[in-house]
Formats: C-alpha cells, structure tokens, sequence
C-alpha cells in the first residue's frame, strides 16, 4: 500500500467504478426509457478479501455494493440491474507468473460471457452472481438486508 501512488488510485477507480457508474447513468437515462436489463462486471474480488490486490478488490466491492443499492431505483424504471463476478479468466490481464501459482482452472471468455447472459436475462434484481469453473449462480448474501 505505501508505495501505492495517487495516479495508480485514481486509474483504477476510474476504469472500474466510474465506467460502471457512468455507463449506468447513461443507459438509465437516455438508452431505456422502456425498462431493460443491466450486467455490470465486478470479480470474484468483490465477494471476498483480496490480500495481493486490496485497490482491485475495493474497486469490484464497490460495483457490487453499488448494484446492490441502486437496483431499487431502477427497477421502479422498469430496469434489472445485476453484477457478474467471475474468477480468474484466460485473459491477458492474468500475467504469466500469476498463471504458474494458481491452483484453480483458468475460464473461457466464452464460458464468462455465456455467464453474463444469464445474469442479463434474470429476472431478479440486484443479484451477485458467482462464475467458477462449471459454475455460475447468484450469491447468497445471508442475514444481509437487500437481495437474495
């Protein structure tokens, strides 16, 4: 964290609060006026501690907590809101060393936008939804206030 610069902050909460927010804002406003649905991406990061990367995880809390809370403001507009939050994807955001330590099976972009589909298509609102290998289901949230 101390060597953390403030340019560093700031780039990743632009990318990934503000283009969610923004992005929200705008297809809210202007590009459903008839209802709609939503699917914002967060991470696996957001539903847990992330030690290595704790900028990253606040980040995806964030576009969860985020989902979570404006969800009923949409859908008094006739709009689902829904987060995706997937685990480690065979991008090129996942870097060589990082691939060599993981003990979990990378996913297939095409698995995680099969998963994306889904949560488009759910008729709840607010939801998290979890995408592991051969797994994508909302996450349960228990003895919290909000969805289920």
């Amino acid at each position: 964290m101390a060597a953390l610069t403030d340019a560093q902050y700031a780039r990743a909460m632009r990318a990934n609060v503000d283009g969610v927010v923004f992005g929200v804002r705008e297809l809210a406003a202007r590009l459903m006026p008839n209802g709609g649905s939503i699917v914002a991406t967060a991470s696996l990061a957001g539903l847990t501690a992330t030690p290595n990367d704790p900028i990253y995880a606040l980040t995806k809390h964030a576009v969860v907590g985020f989902v979570r809370s404006v969800a009923p403001q949409l859908a008094a507009r006739g709009i689902r809101i829904n987060a995706l939050c997937p685990g480690f994807t065979d991008t090129p955001i996942v870097a060589g060393e990082l691939r060599d330590v993981l003990d979990v099976p990378l996913m297939g972009p095409a698995f995680v936008a099969g998963a994306a589909l889904q949560a488009l298509g759910d008729e709840e609102t607010g939801r998290a939804w979890v995408v592991q290998p051969n797994r994508i289901l909302p996450f349960r949230f228990p003895n919290v206030p909000g969805p289920r």
